[in-house]
C-alpha cells in the first residue's frame, strides 16, 4: 500500500515526480500575487477539474514549489469539520518566478514568513482573497470591463497619515493603511477602491476613527496628492450581515455632518460566492447613508 504523504511535512516521494507544467506555473503565480489562497480559490482561479488540481497542490507543496503555513492547523483540524489546505509560495516556486517572470528573487524570501505568521493573519488575507478572486472572476466574464491593477496591502505602497485639529484644539494624525487597493474600467470611465476587511476583531471606536480618516484624507485631497485620482470609495467587508449592520451604523458619524456618506459601502460575505463571482457584482451594497441597495458598478 502506498504510504499517505502527511500534510504538514513534506515528504516528495510518497507523491511521486513532478515535471512543471504551465499550469503549475500559473498557479504559483497566483499564490505569490495572492500571498494565500486555498485550494477552492485556487480551482476557481484556473479551472479545470478539482481532483486534478488538488493533486498539483500536494505535488506542488511536497516538492516545495508552495507552501502550507503550519498555523493554519488550529483552524484546518477535522474536528471542526473539513477545512480547504490553505497555499502560501515555497522557496522552489520564488526561484522559479524570478526565472520565468524576472521577479527579483531578493524581494519573495517568504519561507521563514510562512513559518511565523499567525492564524489570524492568514484568515485576514483570505478573506481579501475571496473578494478578489470573486471580482477578478466576475470582470472575466464582462468584455466591456476590466480590472485595472490590484495593490495588495503593503505600507511603503499605500500607507498615508492625515493631520488635523481636534475639538479640544490639539493636533491629532491619523493613518491611512487600507487592505487593499484597485481600479475599474468600463465604458462610463475609472473607479477606484480602498478595500478594508473586517473579521469583528476591531471596536466600534476604532472602525469610527478609521473611516473618519478617510473622510479628512479626502477633504484635504489626500487621494489627489498620494495616488493621483479624483475620486474613490471605501469598500467595507465583513463575515455576516449583523456585523455589517453594525458597523453601517457606527459609519454615520464619519463626515462632519455626522448623517452618513456615500464614499463608504458595505457588504458581507453572505452576500457572495466563489462559487458563483458574479454575485459581487448584484445589488448588495449599502451605505451608512440610505437604505437602498447599490451595485459596484453603479
Amino acid at each position: 500500500m502506498k504510504k499517505r504523504a502527511p500534510r504538514f511535512k513534506r515528504m516528495p516521494k510518497a507523491v511521486g515526480g513532478l515535471r512543471i507544467q504551465e499550469r503549475d506555473i500559473e498557479i504559483i503565480r497566483l499564490v505569490y500575487e495572492y500571498r494565500f489562497l486555498d485550494s477552492e480559490q485556487i480551482h476557481a482561479l484556473v479551472g479545470g477539474s478539482r481532483q486534478v488540481i488538488l493533486r498539483r497542490l500536494k505535488k506542488l507543496y511536497h516538492h516545495g514549489y508552495l507552501d502550507r503555513p503550519i498555523s493554519q492547523i488550529t483552524f484546518s483540524n477535522p474536528f471542526f469539520g473539513p477545512q480547504k489546505m490553505v497555499y502560501a509560495l515555497g522557496d522552489k516556486g520564488a526561484d522559479l518566478l524570478a526565472e520565468v517572470y524576472g521577479i527579483d528573487r531578493g524581494g519573495i524570501i517568504w519561507s521563514e514568513k510562512n513559518r511565523e505568521v499567525r492564524e489570524r493573519y492568514i484568515q485576514h488575507t483570505l478573506m481579501i482573497s475571496n473578494f478578489r478572486a470573486c471580482l477578478s472572476l466576475a470582470l472575466r466574464d464582462l468584455p466591456d470591463v476590466r480590472l485595472l491593477f490590484w495593490v495588495r496591502e503593503n505600507p511603503q505602497e499605500l500607507k498615508d497619515y492625515v493631520s488635523f485639529t481636534d475639538e479640544s484644539g490639539r493636533h491629532r494624525r491619523l493613518p491611512i493603511v487600507p487592505d487593499g487597493f484597485f481600479g475599474i474600467e468600463d465604458p462610463q470611465g475609472r473607479m477606484f477602491f480602498f478595500l478594508e476587511a473586517d473579521r469583528s476583531t476591531m471596536t466600534n471606536a476604532r472602525f469610527l476613527r478609521k473611516l473618519r480618516a478617510y473622510w479628512l484624507w479626502w477633504k484635504q485631497g489626500g487621494h489627489r496628492r498620494r495616488f493621483g485620482i479624483e475620486s474613490f470609495r471605501v469598500l467595507t467587508i465583513t463575515r455576516t450581515e449583523r456585523r455589517k449592520e453594525n458597523l453601517r451604523r457606527v459609519a454615520k458619524k464619519a463626515d462632519d455632518r455626522q448623517i452618513g456618506s456615500l464614499m463608504f459601502w458595505f457588504t458581507s460575505e453572505e452576500r457572495y460566492d466563489i462559487r458563483d463571482p458574479r454575485t459581487i457584482l448584484g445589488e448588495i451594497w449599502q451605505t451608512p447613508r440610505d437604505e437602498r441597495w447599490h451595485s459596484l458598478l453603479e
